[in-house]
């Protein structure tokens, strides 16, 4: 009898895990995607550089396009060679605000457009520190969808961070707050460096931007049991069990070449990811990318 119920549970959790693995993964994709590209286009040396050449009391627009060759969530591929092309415009000022709205387009989805974020926050350096960067946001996310059913996971997200660099050097911390009918933390500590290759003006550049990204979150991880059961019932065979664990989810190495240009940037980048799980009956394989990326900014 016991072990009957066991069985029984076991299979509710897996087939809970199932039915919910998608949804949850694509949400938590898509706003890891948009967080990740605010933070290189609010607090990237790209910026920095252009609002080097601007008045000290500043303000203007930034809009960026991206290509991704596939997509995924902590270095898991989501559906097969799935593209994606994503978007922001975003208004900065010199004292520290920063408004915006992006959103994400995906190959294999129906409908591709689902969500636009709107976000509102703060970032500013430390005068007698300069080489320390903070900075915390609201997002608040729009989704477009038609069907009745369609409960999200998340409606809102909160994120905090900070930034130490030096002229070559760097490292930033984030965390990330998804909120809604559940509540998901992704954290990522990243290192990187630049290496100018050409010097095209006083702050237009073309150059290498390595980095290596170690992306923190909540999984359900896969574990193996002692023995194997068997359902009964239908004669369904379950030897694996899951577990929620917080962990190291992936490390994604990243080698960026980004030119530099008056009020445009172009970016192109190959990314490699070495995605790590908690649990011991499950594996996932190495994955490649790349991305382009098209940016511009507009003086106010």
């Amino acid at each position: 009898m016991k072990k009957l119920i066991l069985i029984l549970f076991l299979a509710f959790l897996v087939g809970q895990q199932l039915c919910a693995q998608k949804p949850e993964n694509l949400d938590e994709a898509r706003m890891a995607r948009i967080d990740s590209l605010l933070n290189d286009l609010l607090f990237g040396e790209d910026v920095s550089a252009y609002a080097q050449g601007l008045k000290q009391n500043f303000q203007f627009l930034y809009l960026r396009a991206n290509y991704d060759t596939k997509t995924y969530f902590a270095g898991r591929e989501i559906g097969n060679d799935q593209y994606n092309l994503s978007g922001q415009l975003f208004y900065m000022h010199s004292n520290g605000i920063f408004a915006g709205v992006s959103g994400s387009w995906y190959s294999q989805l129906d409908p591709g457009y689902r969500t636009t974020v709107l976000t509102l926050g703060y970032g500013k350096g430390l005068k007698k520190a300069k080489f320390l960067r903070y900075r915390f946001s609201y997002d608040y996310y729009l989704f477009n969808n038609d069907d009745p059913d369609f409960d999200p996971l998340y409606t809102s997200g909160l994120n905090t961070g900070i930034t130490l660099k030096s002229k070559s050097l760097g490292t930033r911390f984030d965390a990330a707050f998804l909120l809604g009918k559940e509540v998901s933390t992704q954290l990522s500590w990243d290192f990187y460096a630049y290496l100018n290759l050409v010097k095209l003006g006083k702050y237009d550049k073309i150059r290498l931007e390595p980095e290596v990204s170690l992306s923190f979150g909540t999984e359900a991880a896969a574990f193996s049991l002692s023995e194997v059961l068997v359902d009964p019932v239908t004669n369904d065979v379950y030897d694996t069990y899951y577990e929620d664990v917080f962990g190291l989810l992936n490390v994604q190495l990243i080698l960026p070449l980004n030119i530099t240009y008056r009020n445009f940037d172009f970016e192109v980048s190959y990314q490699y990811n070495l995605p790590r799980t908690q649990g011991d009956a499950l594996s996932y394989p190495e994955s490649s990318s790349f991305r382009l990326s098209l940016g511009y900014m507009f003086s106010l």
